[in-house]
């Protein structure tokens, strides 16, 4: 595995007799350490090869290694391995002071791995030691088996892994600065899709036509009513709920209605889906949320809305 300059230099500081080389290296990481966690560096009491390398780092802390470390700098389970459970570090410097995700790659039952210490970075943590699972992630798979290593994510783990990882949360905020060279070269994962701008709400008695839409206020969620009369959301996943309408709404219209029934009309009227049944005297709004639901409010109180979610 190829290592860049700036892991070279920040695995080569450690132990060196001070000289003129020496302190070049030692001002290239530190460099290197202001780049990668301001925070951290500035503020905390601690040299810039723990700056890079973060806590925890030295073999026999007890913590598993970074993925990229041990899987050609890249920042996924390597083969074998698969997710098995994750948590999470709140207010990290890294993501910049949001949370901060830990996927465990636990071994595939049937696979062999040796427990040793990484060596070659900084990152001289655990490969395939610490005999856990959180178990939020691939439930089919059963038992529990070695961690191989973690993979480190700004985004949670059930976007990372749709229908793979589960919402429910366990948080160490003690490893929250940990870090390894590797993790600061490209984003495995590409960002979030930004849709085009569009109002987040509809009122009630009005209509999109073709083509219009409604967008979520944080624009990683669409609703979006095609040319051929299909009602989509979509977010960085693709089109994740649609009413199936396309080619029979052609012409038409999704409307409100004043009773709280969202509908989606033909050119003559009439309705080719609905989302339920109206009542008298209700109060109705449609509101796209941030988190990729699309409800229907009457006075208020949600009534209906898809099963779905977005980052």
């Amino acid at each position: 595995m190829t290592t860049t300059l700036t892991e070279r230099l920040v695995n080569r500081l450690a132990g060196r007799a001070p000289s003129r080389r020496g302190f070049l290296a030692a001002a290239t990481v530190g460099g290197a350490a202001l780049a990668a966690n301001p925070i951290g560096y500035l503020t905390r009491p601690q040299s810039a090869y723990a700056s890079v390398c973060g806590p925890g780092a030295r073999c026999g802390d007890g913590w598993s290694a970074m993925c990229c470390s041990i899987n050609n700098g890249h920042n996924t389970c390597p083969p074998g391995t698969f997710p098995g459970g994750w948590w999470k570090a709140d207010r990290s410097s890294y993501c910049g002071g949001a949370a901060r995700y830990y996927i465990d790659c636990n071994a595939k039952p049937g696979t062999h791995w040796r427990c040793h210490c990484h060596t070659g970075s900084c990152d001289n943590r655990y490969v395939a030691c610490n005999v856990f699972r959180y178990g939020q992630c691939n439930t089919q798979i059963p038992g529990v088996t070695a961690v191989v290593c973690r993979q480190i994510s700004c985004r949670p783990p059930w976007e990372l892994y749709p229908g793979h990882c589960g919402h429910s949360s366990t948080t160490d905020n003690n490893t929250a600065e940990h870090n390894a060279p590797c993790l600061h070269r490209n984003n495995t994962y590409p960002p979030l899709p930004t849709f085009p701008a569009a109002p987040s709400t509809l009122a009630a008695n009005h209509v999109l036509h073709n083509g219009q839409r409604l967008t979520s206020s944080d624009r990683h969620t669409t609703l979006f009513f095609g040319k051929y009369g299909n009602l989509s959301l979509q977010n960085d996943r693709g089109t994740i709920w649609q009413t199936h309408t396309s080619g029979k709404a052609r012409g038409g219209v999704l409307k409100l209605f004043a009773s709280g029934e969202l509908a989606v009309l033909n050119k003559h009227g009439g309705k080719l889906w609905s989302s339920h049944s109206g009542r008298p005297h209700a109060k109705a709004q449609l509101r796209l949320l941030n988190d990729g639901r699309l409800v229907i409010y009457d006075h208020g109180h949600a009534v209906w809305h898809t099963d779905t979610r977005s980052p």
